[in-house]
């Protein structure tokens, strides 16, 4: 009796695994494929653009050179910090406190002298008054004390010379930067004019374009543009722009105010510049742009929901989206979240608009 009841068991077990089975292949050819959000494609009026090669420049950016002639005894290190200021480098200057010393050794005699003459003047101005011999004595001690007074003055000069030859001795920092190059070492000796350390400030960059001229009359002050590096696409306003051109290569020099990017001076990036009136564009959401260094795409939906890769050409940014060109119109579906990992060809699943919703 018991043995047919495992039996049962043992049966109406194995039936409930085979439902359970069953009921999840069927859902899982109701909801094949990967959960993805999308969005439609559309059309807008954008500014159509030209994208051209920048480069992140600083707008200090200066070789520190030596004021005055000796022994560089000390310099800063390639990559310090420094502030505006602040020593970077040092110079001897032992001839100069020697010289200064000797300078303030005759203006202390010269003091004396003046100090001495001017009583004596006194003293001989009252006795011309009785006698001629007092007279011409009076006009000898005159001329010494002008000659005094003026080696005085002379030598006051000097010193003041010889101490700021001193000060420069310490090469400061003429503004807040960080030493990109150094150009002497420890022991050379340093002659006036010699570059010593090259600073750059990092804490204002601009981008820079050689622009064609002939999109000039488009560009406006503060007005976002894009800019791409390796994998990333920001927005980055417009600082300023060159009022004349050069003639030879018919480009003129436009600004990007990049103090909040996280690159270095140097680097290069593309930057998209408008460069006709507005007109109707293609418009997808940013976040369906996949960037590769060697190319962008967007993953479309095809009528069967598999997965397409599309390559396109980024133009103009509007908000959340971007004008783009290629094989993609109005109406296409893009993958917008879920597609970070999906196959071209691969099945999708339609989930809730994220972007809509931005």
């Amino acid at each position: 009796m018991m043995n047919k009841f495992y039996k049962y068991l043992s049966v109406m077990t194995l039936a409930s695994s085979l439902v359970v089975n069953v009921s999840a292949m069927a859902e899982e050819k109701e909801q094949p494929g990967q959960l993805v959000s999308v969005e439609k494609v559309k059309n807008e009026q954008v500014n159509p653009t030209l994208w051209l090669p920048g480069n992140v420049i600083s707008r200090m950016n200066a070789p520190i050179s030596a004021e005055q002639m000796g022994q560089l005894l000390w310099i800063e290190d390639v990559g310090s910090q420094v502030e505006k200021g602040q020593v970077i480098a040092r110079i001897d200057n032992r001839h100069l406190v020697l010289q200064m010393s000797r300078q303030q050794a005759q203006i202390k005699r010269y003091h004396a002298d003046v100090v001495y003459l001017t009583s004596q003047k006194k003293r001989m101005s009252a006795l011309s008054q009785k006698n001629n011999t007092a007279i011409s004595e009076l006009e000898r001690i005159t001329k010494d004390l002008a000659v005094a007074e003026s080696e005085v003055l002379a030598l006051s000069m000097q010193i003041k010379q010889t101490e700021l030859a001193i000060e420069k001795t310490a090469i400061v920092a003429p503004f807040t930067g960080n030493i990109s190059q150094r150009f002497a070492h420890v022991g050379e000796l340093i002659s006036v004019g010699r570059s010593l350390v090259q600073l750059v400030d990092t804490n204002h960059l601009d981008i820079m374009i050689a622009a064609p001229i002939s999109i000039a009359p488009f560009l406006q002050k503060d007005a976002k543009v894009l800019v791409k590096w390796q994998n990333k696409l920001v927005e980055l306003p417009v600082r300023t722009w060159s009022k004349a051109g050069v003639q030879s290569s018919r480009t003129f020099d436009v600004r990007l105010d990049a103090k909040d990017l996280t690159l270095l001076a140097g680097s290069a990036v593309t930057v998209s510049l408008p460069k006709e009136q507005v007109s109707k564009a293609t418009l997808v959401p940013r976040d369906a742009l996949v960037l590769r260094e060697k190319e962008t795409f967007v993953l479309t939906v095809d009528k069967e929901n598999n997965a397409k890769k599309v390559n396109v050409l980024v133009g103009q940014g509007s908000g959340s989206w971007i004008s783009v060109s290629g094989a993609i119109w109005a109406g296409d579906e893009v993958i917008v979240r879920g597609g970070e990992r999906l196959q071209e060809g691969q099945k999708i699943r339609r989930g809730e608009s994220l972007v809509a919703k931005r």
